[in-house]
């Protein structure tokens, strides 16, 4: 993980973030580019104003981001009492298998483990994320298929063409 810097997001940080999420997710092959959820992806100002954002910078460059999502936060989707949850994990694809995803990682456990009553860490990933999925059984993170969930069970109006589950549970215990 060397010259990878973790830090919060700025504002001057938005359009990197936006752009590299976009790439991870869209040019990843995750999320067709006609979907609604595009716009989710490369609004960074609503994600900040109801979250916490780090980003990691790699050579001065923003290359990678997260967003911290505690049981509470408006943008929580599956964690439980006990459990610290984040979203929306990105690496710009030009920086792949650099340690970037790895460094967040490392920046979401100290959170997770410096606060009273979390045990766990908890995520939702795509099943077309295989790789994150090899980097999260390598961290110690478990399937849980119990908890995997779709979009129509919680957007009861969703249009059909928008369903981009299942969506896959993993949880970490921190013990």
């Amino acid at each position: 993980m060397s010259g990878i810097h973790v830090r919060a997001l700025r504002p001057e940080d938005h359009d990197a973030v936006a752009a590299l999420t976009l790439a991870s997710y869209v040019d990843g092959g995750h999320i067709d580019p006609d979907s609604a959820y595009v716009r989710t992806l490369t609004d960074v100002a609503s994600r900040a104003e109801k979250a916490e954002v780090l980003v990691a910078e790699l050579d001065g460059q923003v290359v990678g981001s997260v967003v911290l999502t505690p049981l509470g936060s408006p943008m929580a989707e599956t964690a439980v009492e006990g459990e610290y949850e984040f979203r929306m994990l990105a690496v710009h694809p030009d920086h792949h298998r650099r340690g970037v995803a790895r460094a967040l990682m490392a920046a979401i456990v100290e959170r997770a483990r410096a606060l009273p009553g979390i045990e766990a860490i908890a995520l939702t990933t795509m099943p077309t994320m295989t790789d994150a999925h090899r980097l999260y059984e390598r961290m110690g993170f478990v399937r849980l298929p119990e908890r995997d969930w779709h979009l129509r069970d919680v957007v009861p109006d969703l249009d059909p063409a928008d369903e981009a589950g299942p969506f896959i549970v993993y949880r970490m215990p921190l013990g």
